[in-house]
């Protein structure tokens, strides 16, 4: 397991200050949650986002982008820095991943769960995705501004500073591991509804919608909300980055949810 890199938000010598913990998604880092940590913190929280492995600041890897492989350096950084459980675990994408996978040990890691767009298993063509993390790393290092051209052309609702911050985590990640792990391994195996069923936490699903670019789809979306024991759900006018895309109404409804538990 490896220490991560972190990014922090709140008053840290403040006495009884909750902690929250953000997860990232693939080929992006800490870096995503710019405006969710200030805000977090606005509301009175320790925030404490991490890079994963082969990803922003952290160790780069030889092997080991496994579900359980992430899940570990993530418990071993809160062990290390918060020493103890945290109030609410946030992950996006992979990251929401990582949560389930977190949780699921039955380590007491977080008293409360935010899933972000959970990619669904049949949605993913790990070997297309693995050609592409190759790719784009190597032009976020030597032609950034075609990378910059495409991923406005990709993404037509993202500001232009999420378009930069972007190409500074493809720029950042290790790419060319990442890509040569998922090929080796065929990609990552899992069981999201089974996953699902071990997350008995209060739980806030966020979803994207499917028409804008969601990576929860069909029956892989049903199968994962139903199985899901103690579930509130939203789907907000967003693709799969909806704290990027929806900002506003991905804190308002944090909020609401937060304010009724």
């Amino acid at each position: 397991m490896a220490q991560l890199a972190t990014r922090t938000w709140g008053n840290a010598d403040a006495d009884g200050r909750s902690f929250i913990l953000l997860v990232h998604g693939i080929t992006s880092s800490s870096r995503t949650w710019w405006q969710v940590g200030p805000a977090l913190a606005e509301r009175g929280y320790q925030v404490l986002a991490v890079d994963l492995r082969g990803h922003g600041g952290s160790p780069r890897i030889e092997d080991g982008l496994g579900l359980a492989d992430l899940a570990a350096d993530v418990a071993e950084t809160v062990h290390t820095t918060v020493g103890g459980p945290v109030e609410l675990l946030v992950g996006h994408s992979l990251g929401a991943l990582v949560a389930l996978e977190l949780l699921k040990t039955g380590n007491g890691l977080a008293q409360r769960l935010a899933l972000e767009d959970p990619p669904g298993p049949s949605a993913i063509d790990w070997v297309g995705l693995a050609g592409g993390i190759e790719q784009d790393g190597t032009r976020a290092r030597t032609d950034p501004d075609a990378l910059r051209r495409q991923l406005v052309a990709e993404n037509p609702t993202w500001p232009s500073y999420e378009v930069e911050r972007q190409v500074a985590d493809l720029s950042e990640m290790d790419a060319t591991a990442i890509a040569a792990a998922l090929r080796r391994s065929q990609g990552m195996t899992y069981d999201l509804a089974a996953l699902a069923t071990t997350a008995t936490v209060p739980t806030l699903l966020l979803l994207g919608e499917e028409p804008l670019g969601s990576n929860l789809l069909g029956a892989d979306r049903t199968a994962f909300i139903d199985a899901l024991p103690n579930r509130t759900t939203h789907v907000l006018p967003a693709g799969h980055s909806v704290h990027r895309e929806a900002f506003p109404q991905f804190m308002a409804t944090l909020d609401t949810w937060f304010a009724a538990a």
